[in-house]
């Protein structure tokens, strides 16, 4: 739950803020409301730059469908939704389901001819080039057209397939899709002038340029194979601690037999499975993924009082683990087991010597025997 309350926290306040300055529009000085009409499609220029830098072909595609409604207004005199925005609905829906290609190549300018091809479709229906006779009917009781009420019932689908996607995952891009979504349906069912309008684009442009810079960042920051974050995370840690903590290192026993054993796919796993284990003790201490097979957990303030409990925990959770190394021959499930050392910080002491005498202390649990916890001696 923290997770996905933290990944609504800054789009649920960029969307606020455009919404407040949409409410509060006369406020604004004069010079403000002659530029708020530009404001979406200069951010949009610098949503571009980003997605180009950081290699993003989804965030283009993405910021194109929330601005569509904006280059392609509703015309007709029909009940809602626009087809535009039922284009921009479903599109947004869709990249939560394709995988990340690249900025410019042949999937990116597929995928913008097929959305292409939608908002054509979308534009020669509501424009009488083509027509569905029984699109045109009146539903029953809902008195709505049935064409109307479809559009209603995609966008619906799309939004409830995005927030449970959103729910599983708690990612950056999939928050950004559902804070999207909510922003174009609260767009068309509310009429806005054009400045309230552009203040609330303004907004939801604003939220993919965050997501490219928060998911920079977290790239930047956070071991792509275990999902901890990487060792330059722990060296930032390492500048403001405070006067009590515990620094431990983790080491898996054996790992280069495994390797070998197994082959590096195999090692792979088992490193994604005591990153998971050590995810689960996060509140507990601040975990990291040092190198190769070494993790380091640091406990700071009285969290140090429990280091050597909690250890034992993650130990024994290791321990009690299994990897299936199954052949088309035979079935074997193997257990995986970790060395640790824990220092604790004596007075005046620097933050790498702690972790130099972690690093003792976890040699010295190789020496006698693995699969067990020493701590350092001052």
């Amino acid at each position: 739950m923290p997770q996905r309350s933290g990944s609504l926290l800054v789009p649920l306040f960029i969307l606020l803020a455009g919404l407040a300055a949409g409410a509060y529009i006369q406020e604004l000085p004069s010079l403000a409301l002659q530029l708020l009409p530009w404001l979406p499609y200069l951010l949009a220029s610098v949503m571009v730059f980003l997605a180009w830098h950081f290699n993003r072909g989804k965030v283009l595609l993405a910021g194109g469908l929330v601005l569509l409604p904006a280059f392609y207004p509703y015309v007709s005199n029909n009940t809602l939704p626009s087809s535009s925005t039922t284009v921009a609905a479903i599109g947004l829906g869709l990249l939560l389901l394709l995988k990340e290609r690249g900025f410019f190549n042949r999937f990116v300018f597929n995928r913008a001819l097929f959305l292409t091809m939608l908002v054509a479709w979308s534009m020669a229906y509501e424009r009488g080039v083509i027509n569905f006779d029984f699109l045109a009917v009146n539903v029953p009781f809902v008195r709505i057209k049935l064409s109307n009420l479809l559009c209603w019932c995609m966008i619906g689908a799309t939004s409830l397939v995005s927030l449970l996607y959103w729910w599983r995952k708690a990612d950056g891009f999939s928050t950004a899709v559902l804070i999207s979504l909510a922003s174009l349906i609260l767009i068309e069912c509310q009429p806005f002038s054009s400045n309230q309008d552009a203040a609330i684009r303004s907004a939801q442009i604003l939220i993919w340029v965050w997501f490219v810079i928060a998911e920079s960042h977290r790239m930047a920051y956070r071991d792509e194979l275990t999902q901890l974050p990487s060792r330059r995370a722990l060296n930032e840690a390492m500048v403001a601690l405070p006067r009590r903590y515990a620094i431990a290192m983790l080491d898996v026993d054996h790992f280069k037999k495994f390797n070998d054993s197994y082959g590096h796919d195999k090692g792979d796993e088992v490193l994604r499975l005591v990153g998971r284990v050590m995810l689960r003790y996060s509140g507990m201490a601040s975990v990291f993924r040092y190198g190769g097979e070494e993790f380091t957990l640091l406990f700071k303030g009285k969290g140090a009082d429990f280091a050597e409990d909690v250890l034992e925990q993650v130990r024994e959770e290791i321990q009690a683990q299994r990897l299936d190394v199954s052949t088309e021959t035979s079935a074997k499930e193997v257990s995986v087991t970790a060395s640790l050392g824990v220092a604790y910080v004596n007075q005046g002491e620097s933050p790498s010597d702690v972790i130099k005498r972690a690093d003792q202390a976890l040699y010295q649990a190789k020496r006698k025997g693995r699969n067990r916890l020493m701590v350092a001696s001052d």
